[in-house]
């Protein structure tokens, strides 16, 4: 009876996996969802569409997924699709969100997955929409029942601007697993670990000038030669 209920149970999850389309028409579709982040309001867009489509293919191949609202970010959202259970595990993680885009510098349409040269262009086609499809393609060699250990795709937002959506991940402490493979591009070169990053913003008040014309209120200082 256990045999009968595992068999039939497999020929769904193998009805609603053929469901997943291929490679190319996953990056089609998702370089079609407009997913730019940033600080300009005119530019920022939410990546609501993204995630829920990646959401939709990740539950036909059995990955239980849950949509995080990114806090004080409306329309932001992170995706957690894991497969198997357990502690430990492996984590695929890209972000979902681009840089904006100037189409005077495009041959083609941003938002059309556009062959050329061998290539694929579109926004995001390599940093980096186009790591989620080769994960989900890898990943439906597998079941629940093939992982000792969970397998977690992780989707997030707003990489390009705040990090909003890592951070918040970061804060709730998820996912909570032993090793990660950030798709980022790096030319096909594994690169272990990363140095991190720092950003500050200065402020400075008061009038500007350049030194080749400073204006009235600086040529009333002394001059004092260079060196003394």
């Amino acid at each position: 009876m256990q045999q009968f209920h595992d068999d039939t149970e497999s020929r769904k999850s193998t009805s609603r996996a053929e469901t997943v389309p291929g490679v190319r028409e996953m990056l089609t579709t998702l370089i079609s969802l407009p997913s730019i982040s940033s600080a300009s309001a005119e530019w920022d867009h939410s990546n609501e569409p993204v995630v829920r489509t990646l959401g939709e293919w990740l539950e036909a191949l059995g990955f239980s997924v849950e949509l995080l609202a990114v806090p004080d970010m409306p329309g932001k959202y992170n995706l957690i699709a894991t497969l198997g259970s357990g502690s430990g595990g492996l984590v695929l993680s890209g972000h979902t969100d681009t840089v904006p885009f100037d189409d005077k510098r495009w041959q083609s349409d941003p938002f059309v997955l556009t062959e050329r040269d061998n290539r694929w262009y579109g926004l995001g086609t390599c940093d980096m929409k186009g790591f989620f499809p080769l994960a989900i393609e890898a990943a439906k060699a597998f079941t629940a029942a093939d992982l000792k250990q969970p397998l977690i795709i992780l989707a997030t937002a707003d990489e390009e601007t705040s990090m909003n959506g890592a951070r918040a991940l970061a804060e709730a402490g998820k996912p909570n697993a032993r090793y990660a493979v950030i798709g980022e591009p790096t030319s096909l070169k594994p690169v272990r670990m990363h140095k991190g990053i720092m950003m500050e913003r200065l402020m400075f008040e008061g009038q500007s000038g350049h030194s080749s014309d400073p204006g009235p209120q600086w040529q009333r200082q002394p001059h004092v030669p260079y060196g003394r």
